[in-house]
């Protein structure tokens, strides 16, 4: 009405301009274009509108306003290309226009044909509806219902579409997105009244029927569906006849007839159509249910996706296609899948089950998943039939288990254990132990034995028990603790086991080193009449039967028994021990020429233990013959191979007095004046200044000895060598007496006031004993430091093994690491020396200092007996360095080398980096084939397999192979544990991921 009212004015305002403004043509020609405009017949309407331009002038302002208005809607209603910018042409040279509501309309239009429904949302918002005549109105209703349609505001589309009448032009239109939406709603009968009325529609008629029959297998009527299916795809195009084929191979489904089923999944992708996991799984379930089961498997698995139902399901059938077929890991792998309770409870029952059964049958996984997975069925289906048959794999699967620590946090969560799992424990708890033993970490060992032993259901871990507490005892250094344990074991063990042996041998070292000579004899004894006493042991044992013997002076007896070890084929230590002590023990019988010819022997073992004493006992014997020439050359020989030996200062003082008695004063002194500036306050300095002063005596030249030891420092006050003397005498028969307070007291004072004392090294290392023994550790340390600051001397190489550990365990590292390293150049074994730079190595990473632990690392490389320990760890630790600091070629190389032994957690790591490395590359075939190889090389370390595998499921993805990825993810997440390190958690959020 609002429109026509303007329209009046506007022609009265034109006629009362007449005289001045358009022509009488121009106006008849914008009337008629006025009505063929609001019939809708825009492309006539132009053509008027053009005419009544070419006859107004610039002056014709109302005119042309009406001209060019009704020109910019035509090309919107025609879909002119230039109808945007005649519009907004139109706002920017006609302000305030009466014609703005009716722009803003047509621009709304406008936007709607270029599908650009927010801007069109945008104009319709800012046009006054009422406003608009009627027809303008419904062109409104049905646009901003269709706007809101493709916005998925379904609801406000309705209340749009709902105003449009009966007899609108638009009705079809409205009656088909209203039926629409009720059908995408679920509201099928009203859907239906709806489609029923489009049926002679011109637009809507021809896809009625689809509709109908979509309605009617919506409601389950499948039978109608499959009887009026094949008319309605006979007439449709191939894009609408894939989606019936879709619709009537799943009604067939439902009817039960899978081989129908299957032809019209068949026309489905003839068609063009896309099978979607839905469409596979129809595939997947008709070919299981014809028993094509290894077809079945491709589709199946394509169904498996989300953690949802059909997933559930999918995944249960493939599971039991793959049994089938004879591929028990891919049946686990869909088992596992299968078994979400959130879904179909019978199935999840039946999955989880089969799951931890395949999974023990298969070994366990590699990560205990079976005890994971059937420690779950126990506790969520205990009152099934098959609980019994679970809980006895369960247990069998404890006992197979390697991974101990994830098999004990599995076997403590069981919240009622009966025998069969509490004798599960036991042994579990009790290889624990053994792993934390191996691993240096006696109180956790201690821990898992004493639990192990509290358990006492199987007598043959509880014996065990007895005998790893044993070795616990002696490490510690409780001797009659750990006999205690051995005998509790002997009482208990069959013979014929490994320990039962090495019980009597370990019996043996408690009483040797107790002093209860005949009783170790007696266990050595039993264990040499063993058949399975280990052959590495039999040489030790020998001599320890040598030294019994020794002890009590039946050399005969010692000399038979070293002759047992050196033939029994032991380790060379052992053999070069045994001869070493038959060539002491041949001296003391007066067979010199037998002792010199095997003393010469292991003195030319340069490599050897036992090579710096061979050669110095040499030299002894010759002088102990006085043949001083042979002892002087062989001292002489023995001070430049070895001047690191804390023997060296005796060994001068020795070639001292040879050379004396061979007559060479000269070399004589040299020899004595260098014990005094080497070990200037050791008894062998005094023994040497006594030395001295007798050839200056005898070469009348007293002025000279005096002046040298006042240059040297040397005490030369017979009274206050005799002080010096008594009163360390008097302080170590305190110590000796074990009255360690008295002592203490008494060796502070000799320190104190004997700064340069002979016997400042003795007292200081009795010192520090007394403070160790009465739990003054600061102290001790102190001692101990001064002591090993003082050059060679008998106890060096305690010295610096007590000082190492006492700062190490007081977290006093950078003290520990010197000490280690000292320890490593004093100590005179190979094994001391891999255990000291093995000590060096971790003092150092436990200071955190990098530029030391790079500086350490490099020191450990150069020495090549500094043990695989150290070594691995110091490479280990610059690795990661060098990692960090983004030198990842230098690091990988590290990498590799320790990646050749994965029973090691350095050497696990390492092959993980290395896999890391190739995943990050893109070599997913190479890096598949490394995690699998790391798999099977059974790695110490769970956690980096872990990692490995949460890796292969990553490369499964990157692939596109989501079903693998998730099995991979699956297998983690419940077969790995602890679950709060975070892998667990990682595993899960992959999961979530695909999903």
């Amino acid at each position: 009405m609002r429109g026509k009212l303007i329209w009046s004015l506007l022609l009265g305002s034109l006629a009362w301009m007449q005289t001045q403004a358009a022509t009488p043509e121009a106006l008849a020609a914008l009337e008629r274009g006025r009505e063929l405009f609001d019939h809708g017949r825009w492309s006539d309407a132009r053509l008027e509108f053009l005419k009544a331009r070419e006859g107004v002038t610039p002056a014709d302002y109302h005119a042309l306003q009406s001209i060019d208005y009704h020109l910019a809607a035509c090309a919107v209603e025609l879909g002119s290309r230039d109808a945007e910018a005649a519009l907004l042409d139109f706002e920017q040279r006609y302000p305030g226009s009466v014609f703005a509501n009716d722009v803003r309309f047509s621009l709304g239009s406008y936007y709607c044909t270029q599908s650009d429904f927010e801007r069109a949302r945008d104009c319709f918002e800012r046009t006054d509806y009422k406003a608009l005549d009627r027809s303008r109105r419904e062109q409104y209703d049905v646009r901003m219902g269709y706007v809101a349609f493709t916005e998925g505001r379904y609801d406000q589309a309705y209340d749009y579409f709902d105003r449009i009448g009966s007899r609108s032009r638009y009705i079809d239109h409205a009656r088909y997105y209203k039926a629409y939406i009720d059908y995408a709603e679920g509201r099928y009968g009203r859907a239906r009244q709806g489609f029923e009325q489009l049926a002679r529609s011109e637009a809507y008629g021809p896809v009625v029927p689809y509709y109908l029959l979509q309605i009617e297998f919506r409601e389950g009527n499948y039978r109608y569906v499959v009887d009026h299916g094949d008319e309605l795809m006979r007439k449709a195009v191939p894009a609408r006849r894939a989606e019936l084929a879709r619709v009537v191979a799943e009604s067939w489904f439902h009817l039960g007839d899978y081989n129908r089923t299957l032809e019209y999944l068949a026309v489905f992708e003839e068609s063009g159509g896309e099978p979607g996991r839905d469409e596979n799984y129809l595939k997947g379930f008709s070919l299981y249910r014809t028993a094509r089961y290894a077809e079945a498997e491709e589709p199946l698995r394509k169904a498996c996706g989300a953690d949802d139902a059909l997933t559930q399901n999918a995944s249960y059938h493939l599971a039991d296609c793959c049994l089938r077929n004879g591929d028990k890991q891919s049946a686990m792998e869909a088992f596992a899948m299968a078994a979400n309770e959130q879904f179909d409870s019978t199935i999840a029952e039946d999955a989880l089950f089969n799951y931890g059964k395949l999974q023990y049958e298969l070994g366990g996984g590699a990560f205990n998943g079976a005890i994971n997975v059937l420690s779950r069925y126990v506790e969520r289906y205990p009152s099934s039939p098959r609980a019994a048959e679970a809980r006895t794999l369960l247990v069998a699967a404890y006992y197979n288990s390697r991974d101990y620590d994830a098999a004990y946090e599995a076997i403590r969560a069981v919240p009622e254990p009966d025998a069969e799992i509490r004798a599960a424990l036991q042994k579990i708890a009790y290889f624990r132990a053994l792993e934390a033993y191996s691993a240096g970490d006696l109180a956790a060992a201690q821990r898992s034995l004493d639990e192990s032993e509290r358990v006492n259901v199987s007598p043959k871990y509880a014996a065990l028990g007895n005998f790893w507490q044993g070795e616990i005892a002696f490490a510690q250094g409780d001797r009659a603790t750990a006999a205690s344990r051995y005998n509790a074991y002997l009482k208990r063990a069959p013979r014929s086991e490994r320990e039962y042996a090495l019980a009597w041998y370990n019996l043996g070292y408690c009483d040797f080193d107790r002093g209860r000579m005949s009783q170790a004899r007696a266990s050595f004894e039993k264990f040499l009449a063993l058949r399975t006493a280990p052959a590495r042991y039999r040489a030790d044992a020998c001599n320890r039967l040598g030294d019994t013997y020794y002890s009590e002076r039946s050399f005969d007896r010692a000399l038979e028994a070293y002759a047992r070890a050196e033939a029994a084929g032991g380790d060379a230590s052992a053999t070069r021990y045994a001869r070493y002590q038959r060539a002491v023990t041949l001296g003391i019988v007066g067979r010199n020429d037998e002792k010199i010819a095997v003393l010469r022997q292991l003195a030319a073992d340069r490599g050897g233990e036992y090579a710096d004493a061979a050669a110095y006992e040499l030299g002894r014997t010759y002088i102990a013959q006085q043949r001083y020439d042979e002892g002087a050359r062989a001292l002489e020989r023995f001070v430049e191979e070895y001047p690191s030996s804390p023997r060296v200062t005796q060994a001068l003082s020795d070639l001292g007095l040879a050379y004396l008695n061979l007559g060479d004063r000269a070399r004589s002194l040299s020899s004595y004046e260098r014990v005094v500036s080497t070990s200037p306050h050791s008894p062998e300095a005094k023994e040497a200044m006594q030395g001295i002063r007798e050839i200056y005596v005898e070469q009348g030249n007293v002025d000279g000895y005096f002046a040298y030891a006042e240059r040297v420092g040397a005490e030369s006050d017979l009274t206050a060598l005799s002080r010096d003397s008594l009163t360390f005498a008097a302080a170590q028969k305190l110590y000796l007496a074990d009255r360690v307070e008295d002592a203490a007291k008494s060796l502070r004072s000799y320190v104190n006031n004997y700064p340069k004392g002979y016997y400042l090294n003795d007292a200081l290392y009795y010192l520090s004993d007394c403070y160790l023994r009465s739990g003054e550790r600061e102290y001790a340390i102190e001692s101990l430091t001064e002591l090993a600051s003082r050059g060679q001397h008998p106890y060096r190489v305690t010295v610096l093994e007590k000082l190492s550990e006492l700062t190490y365990a007081e977290k006093r590292y950078d003290e520990a690491a010197a000490a280690y390293r000292q320890l490593y150049d004093a100590a005179p074994t190979a094994s001391g020396r891999e255990d000291a730079m093995t000590g060096y190595v971790r003092a150092t990473l436990a200071g955190g200092d990098t530029a030391k632990i790079e500086a350490m690392a490099a020191d450990v490389a150069a020495h090549p007996d500094a043990g695989a320990t150290a070594l691995r760890e110091s490479k280990y630790a610059l690795a990661g360095l060098l990692r960090e600091r983004g030198d990842g070629d230098a690091a990988l190389k590290l990498y590799r080398e320790l990646a050749a032994e994965v029973r090691t957690k350095e050497g696990c790591e390492a092959a993980y980096r290395l896999i890391e490395a190739q995943f990050a590359s893109g070599d997913l075939e190479g890096c598949e084939k490394a995690v699998f190889a790391f798999a099977d090389r059974e790695p110490a370390s769970s956690y980096w397999l872990a990692k490995a595998y949460i890796l292969l499921g990553d490369l499964y993805v990157r692939r596109g192979d989501g079903f693998q990825a998730r099995a991979t993810y699956q297998s983690v997440a419940d077969g790995y544990s602890p679950a709060d390190d975070g892998i667990v958690d990682e595993a899960k959020k992959r999961i979530e991921k695909l999903n």
